[in-house]
């Protein structure tokens, strides 16, 4: 099962989580904790060529930060058409996003969807890297539903100049559900010609130091969920140190309490700060054991005063 060679120093990504890593949780982060190696953009959807497609990417939102945009979309003029835009914005590089797992998404053979059909991901690509100087990279999963859909893709993938392939080793089918296939994606990786990073299910530095002892060729890793229960994981990775359960504690009062900030004051009204808000908890829970009452009392909050009031009594009560 094992990658051969040593690990070099390991770059770390963040993940797109559609909904909660925009520019405002970007920078927020950053200010906080540090710069991630990259991070890339909650995927634009391409067949929805208006201005707002941007907003998030506008390069003024993403000052001190190595942003790669994100690509949803099944056909290549559209694709381009975005493409063309971002370069004109200063971005050199894009990532198509081949893992998205939800319904809504692979119905429309968009996102994992299109892994079972190799034909039209090979088209995409060569149509693709005919007409751009930009770079392109692929975010995928194994697989739609079988977990060896992958090895009809390889040969595809290694036949285009990609920059790299970040691969999350569960199928869309599984969602975020059941174990990460460990085996599926180091044979994949073996095949794979390009730089391969590595995705999924990294929520404490004894899971990633676990992975890495398993796959020492690996350098590059993408945290996402792991990134949001504990904001200080990219800090262990880098340092080796564990961060104490207070300390993770204090980290994500900061981020909370500036993402709350910075959310106020670019969103109107009480309600769409809180549906805004109130998502995150999701991902902040896992650190916060023993706090269950508390959570239960913010999530039933309905004035923006109630809210700032339990979210003050959780971290400091």
């Amino acid at each position: 099962m094992t990658l051969s060679i040593s690990n070099p120093k390991p770059q770390i990504y963040m993940a797109p989580l559609q909904g909660f890593t925009d520019y405002t949780f970007r920078t927020t982060f950053v200010s906080i904790f540090g710069t991630p190696d990259a991070a890339f953009s909650p995927y634009l959807e391409t067949h929805k060529p208006d201005h707002r497609v941007y907003r998030d990417v506008l390069p003024e939102r993403n000052t001190g930060i190595s942003l790669i945009p994100q690509l949803l979309g099944n056909d290549a003029k559209e694709m381009e058409a975005i493409l063309k835009d971002l370069q004109n914005m200063g971005y050199t590089e894009v990532n198509w996003n081949l893992g998205c797992p939800y319904p809504m998404v692979t119905k429309k053979i968009m996102g994992a969807g299109l892994l079972p059909h190799a034909d039209r991901i090979d088209q995409i690509l060569n149509d693709l890297c005919s007409v751009t100087n930009s770079s392109i990279s692929v975010k995928m999963r194994i697989g739609l539903t079988k977990n060896d859909e992958w090895k009809a893709l390889v040969p595809i993938l290694n036949r285009y100049p990609l920059s790299e392939v970040i691969v999350h080793g569960r199928t869309a089918s599984q969602m975020y559900k059941g174990e990460v296939n460990i085996n599926a994606f180091v044979e994949m990786a073996g095949q794979i010609t390009h730089p391969v990073c590595y995705n999924g299910n990294i929520f404490t530095l004894d899971q990633f130091n676990w992975l890495s002892s398993q796959m020492p060729s690996i350098s590059r890793w993408m945290l996402g969920r792991g990134l949001l229960a504990n904001p200080l994981l990219m800090e262990e990775i880098r340092t080796g140190e564990k961060a104490s359960n207070e300390e993770i504690v204090k980290a994500l009062d900061q981020l909370h309490n500036q993402l709350l900030v910075a959310n106020s004051s670019r969103l109107s009204g009480s309600s769409h700060v809180l549906n805004k808000m109130k998502p995150y908890w999701e991902f902040f829970t896992p650190s916060l054991t023993g706090r269950e009452k508390m959570l239960k009392k913010i999530k039933k909050t309905i004035t923006l005063d109630a809210y700032k009031i339990a979210c003050n009594e959780l971290f400091r009560g």
